[in-house]
């Protein structure tokens, strides 16, 4: 059984009517009244603008070790020249942010300027390199918030595999909104050991941030939290892609690598391409896979990120094609286009191996640990929790995985909704989903993988470098809000 099998699901399905009415009021910090009623974002025509490629930030180099500066800080962006401009909250004022190329072996320090305004203060932000192999007080803990007008400096070694990784707000309670509003940005650490497999690169090596938003005639955003969003999680009505709405992107006869990520709130994307072509998957979280995958479809849920090759060679110029999301319909079912404007010859390749592989020993394993994923009605408070428990920080750690251990976690989910599960400081590999077993070369390594609803998925985990506390959550980012988080702590 494949996770695709599990994963043909609507999330915006009956199940919202379970929740309970009248627990929350709307909520949002935009600037626009939330008690106006919301009818659906203006009409707009599709593939109008051409994709924004985000900036690779560059670094100052002091021997081994590169520095960025990166600001918190309000912006205007364009997502679609019939809208207004839209006001939004940026990595140095942009959406997406700006991306970081790392090398592997090579520090990056990054400190983070808090310049957000006054009406975002009650929470202060935190920043999480997602998927990063870090020590505890570099990982963007909920509880390290930047002060307004203060800065942290926060240390990367990339002592890991090459990967794509992202950087994105981490304030509980206010996650959803913050990267909502455009706090993300992309940051790829890249092994010099890859360059030999001749893969696509330079401008065809297309990095492709997926999102959902709702807009306001006047430009804003729109983003509440209600009873239906508690449920589901915040749910836009158009896509966008690299923070345009339904881009194109003109592209000449030969292979294309798009290293693709979830950006969105909640949203499941089923990634196809329109004329029935596979997607030749070559990576996943953590990065490289052993070999090639061929894939109709791929599916994608939120903080995930695939790697994939399209090969455009065989088509004429002049011709066009869609990424298609094949979980919806109407203008949420297709993603963005590809015209196919030039003919040019194809030096890159896709080898038939990718990385060297070594499936983690489950009978190494010193534990296995279970972790149910529900929800909780107290009053009129409803939560998301695990193991009946709501985040706080002062609660005492789920887990104590000590240092250097293999441990098997199984994620039980018995709610109708899916939740995407995330564990900071590791990458692991799904061993099962709903009692079958599962290839993990398949799956490859992965940081966040999606519990299907009334299933379980189990994980192995090693527990390597550091000790401290780390959280793991759900990344449907209202359930982590609402508190579907807890807290491990690696011991010596």
């Amino acid at each position: 059984m494949r996770r695709r099998d599990f994963l043909k699901f609507s999330l915006w399905g009956a199940a919202a009517c379970l929740a309970p009415k009248n627990l929350l009021r709307a909520q949002t910090h935009g600037g626009h009244d939330p008690s106006v009623e919301f009818t659906g974002s203006p009409p707009y025509v599709p593939y109008r603008d051409p994709l924004p490629i985000p900036p690779v930030l560059k670094p100052k180099r002091r021997g081994r070790v590169d520095t960025y500066t990166i600001t918190m800080q309000p912006g205007v962006a364009q997502c679609h020249s019939y809208l207004p401009p839209t006001p939004i909250l940026g990595y140095n004022g942009i959406f997406p942010g700006p991306v970081i190329r790392a090398t592997k072996g090579r520090q990056v320090e990054i400190t983070h300027v808090n310049q957000l305004p006054t009406s975002h203060v009650s929470h202060l932000p935190t920043i999480h390199l997602h998927g990063a192999l870090v020590a505890p007080e570099h990982d963007g803990h909920p509880n390290d918030g930047i002060s307004t007008g203060d800065s942290r400096t926060y240390v990367y070694p990339n002592d890991q595999r090459a990967c794509p990784l992202w950087y994105h707000d981490h304030t509980h309670e206010a996650t959803g909104e913050r990267v909502y509003r455009g706090l993300a940005g992309l940051y790829f650490l890249d092994d010099p050991k890859d360059a030999g497999l001749r893969l696509p690169k330079g401008k065809y090596e297309v990095p492709l941030v997926i999102q959902d938003r709702s807009f306001l005639p006047t430009g804003e955003l729109f983003y509440n939290v209600s009873d239906a969003t508690l449920e589901t999680g915040f749910h836009g009505d158009v896509i966008l892609t690299n923070g345009v709405i339904q881009p194109y992107l003109d592209v000449s006869t030969r292979k294309y690598r798009f290293r693709i990520l979830n950006g969105s709130n909640s949203r499941v994307y089923k990634l196809a391409i329109s004329n029935g072509q596979p997607l030749i998957q070559i990576g996943t979280d953590g990065g490289l896979l052993h070999r090639p995958l061929m894939k109709d479809s791929i599916e994608i849920a939120p903080s995930e990120r695939v790697d994939v090759v399209v090969d455009f060679s065989d088509l004429p110029v002049g011709s066009s094609l869609l990424l298609l999301n094949k979980n919806d319909i109407g203008r949420l079912g297709a993603i963005m286009r590809f015209n196919v404007t030039k003919q040019e010859k194809d030096t890159a390749l896709v080898p038939a191996f990718l990385s060297t592989w070594e499936d983690l020993p489950e009978a190494s394993a010193v534990t296995t640990r279970n972790f149910t994923l529900n929800r909780q009605i107290t009053g009129d408070t409803f939560r998301w929790v695990i193991n009946g428990q709501t985040y706080s920080a002062a609660n005492p750690p789920l887990a104590t995985p000590k240092l250097g251990t293999l441990e098997r976690w199984r994620f039980i989910n018995p709610t109708n909704h899916p939740h995407p599960m995330h564990m900071h400081l590791v990458q692991f590999q799904v061993v099962n989903i709903g009692g079958e077993p599962q290839a993990p070369s398949e799956f490859g390594w992965k940081d966040t993988v999606v519990v299907p609803p009334a299933s379980e998925v189990t994980v192995l985990a090693r527990f390597e470098k550091y000790t401290g506390r780390y959280v793991f959550h759900c990344h449907n980012l209202e359930h982590e809000d609402f508190a579907m988080m807890a807290e491990f702590e690696v011991v010596p």
